[in-house]
This record gives C-alpha cells, sequence and structure tokens, in this order.
C-alpha cells in the first residue's frame, strides 16, 4: 500500500482470541500439503506491518492467509520497503503476489491484480469545534499530510491548500489538536482506528464528501498470472461480509455501543432513581391533594369559588341557605358601591333586590306589578330552582344581565354582568330592522306605481294595432307583407314587454312582500306547484313522498320552486327528459334539490345565471329575472341557492332553507 499509516499497537481480547483459534483450524489442513508463496507487504498499519515478535501481521496479512489457504497455498510474506520496491519484487521474482494495493493504471502496467477487494477513501478530517461542515470549506487552509503519500495528491484537491508535510501519520494528530493545522489529510479507516487508539476520536470528525475513494486488489506478477482464477475463486469462498466485518472490527475498531458507554450508565441510573423518587413524591401529592380535598369539602367548600369571583369582571353575591350574604366580589363594590353596606351587613336577596329600586340604583320597569311582589316572584322562582334571568339598566346609564340561581345544595348567588355594549349594538340592530321596513315600504309603493305607470301604455299598444289592422281590412289598403310583420312584431314586444315588467316587479319585491315565515311541509305546497305546471309531452316529474319540514314564507316558496321546476323543463334542450325533485338534511337546514338529465351548462356560465336579466338561450322565451328572484327570495329566508351542472348530464339547482323543527325549537327554548 502507498499510504503512510502508524504502527498499530493492539490489546488482544476475547473476540481477538476466537478469530485467531478460528483461523488456525481453518489452516492447519491445508499447510500440510500447501505449496509455499511468496507475499510481499509494506510498513502500512493496521492493513500491514512487522508486529513486536517480527512477524508480519494487520487486517491485509489476516485475509491474505485466509485467502491463500482457501486456494491451497502456504504463504510466506517477504517485507518491501515502499510499494516501488514491492513492484520491483513482483517483476524480478522475488516475490509472487502482494498484500492489498491501489490498482493504479501505472501498476496494472507491470502486474496483475485479482479482482477488487475493497477500497480505500482518502478524507480531511479536523476539530469537532472548528466550525467546518464539508471538505470545501477547507479551501485555503492548513492542511497536514504524511511526505510522500497518496494524501498529499488528495490534499492538493482542495482548492489554494497550504500543504505541510510530516514523517509519519502518528505526526498528525497533536498538530491537529494542538490548532498547528487546520485540518489533515489520511486513509479513512485506518487514520480512524489510530484516532480510536489515541483516546481522541470523540474530539475529531471526518469531513463529507471524502477527496478520494481508490479501490485495492491483490497484485500477482506476470509469471504467476494462472493464479488470479484460483485466487479470485478464493476470495469469493473465504471472505463473507461476516468474515470481513469480524476481521475490520478486530483491526480498525468500531463506535461504541451506546450501552457500553460509561455515561449511559451514569444516565439510565439517574433517571432511574430520578423516576422512582418522581414517583413517590407523585403519591405522595397526589394522597396529599385527597386529603386536602376532602377537608375542604367537609370545612371550607367555597373558598376556592370565592377567589375565584373576586377576579371576574362582574358583579357577584353568594348568599347562605337562608338567602343571607356571605361574600362579595371587588366587581360589585365596583358597579354598585351604594349597596355595599347592606351586602356587608348581611342583607337579604330580597333586601338588596328591593333597595336597588326603591334606592334608583337600578330603574323598575315592571309597571303592572309593585317592587315588593316582583321581588316575591323572584325569590320564589329561585328558591323553586329556576335560574331567574332578566335586563337590568342601571340610573348611570350602564346595562346589566341579572340572574339569580341556587348555587349546590346550601347556598344561592346572584350575577350581574355588564353588557351595556351589547344592549347597544340590539338597539342599533332594532333601528336598523325599523329603518328597512320603512325601506321595503317605499319599494313596495314604487312597484305598486310603477305596475300602474306601465302596465296601461303597454296594455293599450296591442289594441292598438289590431284597430290600425282592422282600419286597414275596412279601408280594403294592401299593406306590404314587410309591414304585416312589423305590426306583428309590434304585437310580440309588447307582449314581451309586459312580461318584462311584470317579472322586474316580482323581482324588486322579492324579500319585501313575502309573508310571514313559517314552519312547513314542503310537499303540500309543492303538490299547488305540479298542478299548474303542466310538462310537455315526454317529460316526467318525480317528486318525493316526505321531506323534511322548512321555515320559509310558504307562497313565495311556491313561487321559488315553480320558477326551477319551469326552468328545468324550458331550457331541458332534448325532446325527453325528467325532472326529479329531492331532499336531504344537514346541520338545521334542509336542501331541496331540482335535478334534470338536459343538455347542462356550459362551467364559464354557471357563475353568471343568477344574474338579473342573464339568459343563455336566445330561442326560450323569458327576461332573465327568474333565478335572480329565486336567488333574492331565497336569501330573504336565511338560505341560499347553488348550481351543480356537467355538460350533457344535466343541472342541479339546490336550495338551502333553514329546517323547521329546528326552528321551532329554538323559538320554544
Amino acid at each position: 500500500m502507498d499510504i503512510d499509516m502508524p504502527r498499530v499497537q493492539r490489546k488482544l481480547g476475547f473476540t481477538d482470541l476466537l478469530v485467531a483459534l478460528s483461523t488456525t483450524l481453518w489452516f492447519i489442513p491445508t499447510y500440510i500439503a500447501a505449496e509455499p508463496l511468496k507475499v510481499a507487504y509494506t510498513e502500512f498499519p493496521p492493513y500491514s506491518f512487522t508486529n513486536e515478535a517480527g512477524a508480519a501481521d494487520g487486517f491485509s496479512i489476516d485475509v491474505i492467509r485466509r485467502v491463500l489457504e482457501t486456494a491451497g497455498h502456504q504463504p510466506e510474506f517477504v517485507h518491501s520497503t515502499n510499494p516501488g520496491h514491492t513492484l520491483e519484487l513482483l517483476s524480478s521474482g522475488g516475490a509472487d503476489l502482494s498484500t492489498f494495493m491501489v490498482t493504479t493504471p501505472a501498476r496494472l502496467e507491470e502486474v496483475r491484480a485479482t479482482q477488487e477487494v475493497g477500497s480505500i477513501k482518502l478524507a480531511a478530517f479536523t476539530l469537532r469545534t472548528s466550525g467546518f461542515a464539508r471538505s470545501e470549506d477547507l479551501a485555503g487552509k492548513r492542511i497536514g499530510v504524511v511526505k510522500g503519500s497518496a494524501s498529499t495528491s488528495a490534499a492538493r484537491m482542495i482548492p489554494f491548500a497550504e500543504i505541510v508535510e510530516f514523517q509519519q501519520t502518528d505526526d498528525l494528530i497533536v498538530p491537529l489538536l494542538l490548532g498547528e493545522v487546520d485540518a489533515v489529510v489520511s486513509g479513512q479507516e485506518a487514520f480512524t482506528a489510530r484516532l480510536r487508539e489515541a483516546n481522541v476520536f470523540g474530539k475529531i470528525i471526518t469531513l463529507e464528501p471524502s477527496l478520494v475513494s481508490m479501490p485495492y486488489a491483490i497484485l500477482v506478477s506476470e509469471t504467476n498470472a494462472d493464479l488470479l482464477p484460483n485466487l479470485n475463486q478464493a476470495l469469493d469462498r473465504s471472505l463473507s461480509p461476516a468474515t470481513i466485518k469480524a476481521l475490520r472490527e478486530s483491526w480498525f475498531g468500531r463506535d461504541t455501543y451506546l450501552y457500553e458507554k460509561p455515561a449511559f450508565w451514569f444516565v439510565a441510573i439517574a433517571i432511574a432513581l430520578f423516576t422512582a423518587v418522581t414517583g413517590y413524591l407523585g403519591v405522595r401529592v397526589l394522597r396529599y391533594k385527597r386529603e386536602a380535598a376532602r377537608a375542604l369539602r367537609a370545612n371550607q367548600a367555597n373558598d376556592l369559588l370565592i377567589n375565584a369571583l373576586d377576579e371576574l369582571n362582574a358583579a357577584i353575591v353568594i348568599y347562605d341557605q337562608n338567602m343571607r350574604a356571605v361574600h362579595r366580589n371587588a366587581g360589585f363594590a365596583k358597579s354598585f358601591p351604594r349597596l355595599v353596606p347592606q351586602v356587608d351587613a348581611g342583607a337579604t336577596m330580597a333586601d338588596l333586590i328591593g333597595v336597588s329600586y326603591k334606592a334608583a340604583v337600578v330603574e323598575f320597569g315592571v309597571n303592572d306589578k309593585s317592587i315588593d311582589e316582583f321581588v316575591s316572584d323572584v325569590i320564589a322562582s329561585v328558591e323553586a330552582g329556576m335560574d331567574n334571568r332578566r335586563l337590568v339598566k342601571a340610573k348611570n346609564g350602564l346595562v346589566y344581565e341579572a340572574r339569580d340561581f341556587r348555587l349546590g345544595a346550601d347556598h344561592y348567588a346572584s350575577i350581574r354582568v355588564d353588557v351595556t355594549a351589547q344592549a347597544a349594538l340590539q338597539e342599533t340592530i332594532v333601528q336598523q330592522a325599523e329603518e328597512l321596513k320603512l325601506v321595503n315600504a317605499r319599494l313596495e309603493s314604487f312597484a305598486a306605481i310603477a305596475a300602474h305607470d306601465l302596465r296601461s301604455p303597454l296594455s293599450r299598444i296591442a289594441p292598438l294595432v289590431e284597430f290600425i289592422i282592422e282600419d286597414l281590412d275596412e279601408a280594403k289598403i294592401q299593406v306590404p307583407q314587410q309591414v304585416e310583420e312589423y305590426l306583428g312584431l309590434l304585437t310580440q314586444q309588447a307582449d314581451a314587454m309586459s312580461t318584462l315588467v311584470e317579472d322586474l316587479l316580482t323581482y324588486a319585491s322579492a324579500g319585501t312582500q313575502n309573508g310571514r315565515p313559517e314552519s312547513f311541509d314542503p310537499c303540500d305546497r309543492l303538490a299547488n306547484v305540479l298542478k299548474i305546471i303542466e310538462p310537455p309531452e315526454g317529460f316526467t316529474i318525480k317528486t318525493p313522498q316526505a321531506m323534511p319540514q322548512i321555515f320559509a314564507d310558504p307562497i313565495a316558496f311556491e313561487t321559488v320552486m315553480r320558477n326551477l321546476i319551469s326552468n328545468a323543463l324550458k331550457h331541458h334542450g332534448k325532446g325527453v327528459g325528467t325532472v326529479e325533485v329531492f331532499a336531504t338534511e344537514n346541520l338545521g337546514y334542509v336542501q331541496i334539490h331540482v335535478s334534470d338529465d338536459g343538455v347542462g351548462i356550459p362551467e364559464k356560465y354557471q357563475n353568471t345565471v343568477f344574474e338579473p336579466f342573464k339568459r343563455l338561450s336566445s330561442t326560450v322565451s323569458g327576461s332573465g329575472l327568474g333565478l335572480a328572484f329565486v336567488q333574492k327570495t331565497v336569501e330573504s329566508w336565511g338560505g341560499s341557492i347553488s348550481l351543480s351542472s356537467s355538460p350533457g348530464e344535466g343541472c342541479t339547482f339546490s336550495i338551502t332553507v333553514p329546517c323547521g323543527q329546528q326552528v321551532e325549537h329554538i323559538l320554544a327554548s
């Protein structure tokens, strides 16, 4: 090998003895008749080196012994000073083969090589605290190498690197630890083994990626080229992955498993002790908590509750079983300072409610009974277990939600929460509702006036055209055919204009002329719609036997369904077909679907069909206000409408309406 590596001093452990014993037992049968082969090796620990007993030793030496014995040969190791000397020995007959050597093109011109056995990676090593993460970070840095080794060429691959040469690999470690060089370049496996041996492996890291990866094999002299097939077979048979792993761990070492580190057991014991102590303390704390809870329930059931009530932004008074005040929070003193003396003196709930009205702390809004009668009714309801709620207005203008109720078996409570902002908002909503009623009334008045002003002139156009035609016939005046067509078109346009005016007035009044919403069965109303609609021959309308009740204006609902079903028939686009009505219910709403199997609506028009005056067909009569009316009407109920369609597969219009039972339940509660 042509990389200068340190001499490795190893202590023989139990694993080493097992490997040596198995190797010896493996080789005994073959040594008897083995034909010796001279194997050249260099000082390249831990791959190959001369041990203290003067014999060849190392990872490569062990592998060569195993391979040659499998091939039926006995190794005779010949020392070589360097890789060049090894090549000279192979060429001159001084050696038959070598230990592992890198298979460079130049060497393969002089000797033969077995199949690749492995590869040597040349990598950069640096201190863990250096801040370098990758090999590229070493550009322009001081790099230590072994003089004359391949690591020198690898280090020169780092841009602008300052090469610092040392005599042997052992000389690289101390300068790296002291910071005299920023990094060193050496064989990854061998240098890592040397770091483990020196007990500094944890302080140094290997940078990625490796600088060079060089394959190595067993080199064979040209005169012994016939050995190659036998050696390759022996390599395959003798070097299983398990064997290679065991030999590598024996010579290069391995990372210490977590459980093999002393710190692991220290931490494990500490965690176990901590867990045991924590568990013990937890059990004791739980026991103390249970005892404290029992004591609180027996003697001081209200202390924690009282402390919490003091922090609330509300006026709170707690009474005992006789309805006498035993506690007030800070919010009460802030909201009703004039009543604090009565509370602190142990006044009853009836006293406090009565004095708040009689002393004009809050306004009394019950006109049909006296204050005493009102207070008696409140106390009676609280004693009966009812939660008495009402709104009260203080003289300072603030509005409170008042609650008087039973608190557990032996206590009562009064709570006054400031809802001034909510009350003001509610008042605003009421005012806006009144204003909206006025606007709707004006709109209805305008619709009535428009109906009178527009319908009258339009209704006269058709009769006038008929009079003109009759006068022409009586005068026996023959008008051109084109004039007759114009008169016919005039009548048609007058009729269309009348229809448009009617639809426009209907759309304008949608949501304003609706009757009072109520809960009803839509099936009954749908039956009325079907009596009016006469589907063309070849068309069928399917309706469900039952649907959930809905909450809407029943008359407007009939108009909506008549529009949807009529549109499905008019715009079907096929000679025969089916229109189906069905319903689904989800989260307090009922969805009523009107589905057809017609030509459908292209996707680009689906977002515009609900716009006023939007018509997708010029061959079907209409004003383009039907779907706009439907949308406006449904939204006035608090619902919505949607469309699902694919060209050629029909349309489904779905209206979402509040569920009747759900609304009735809310109103009842």
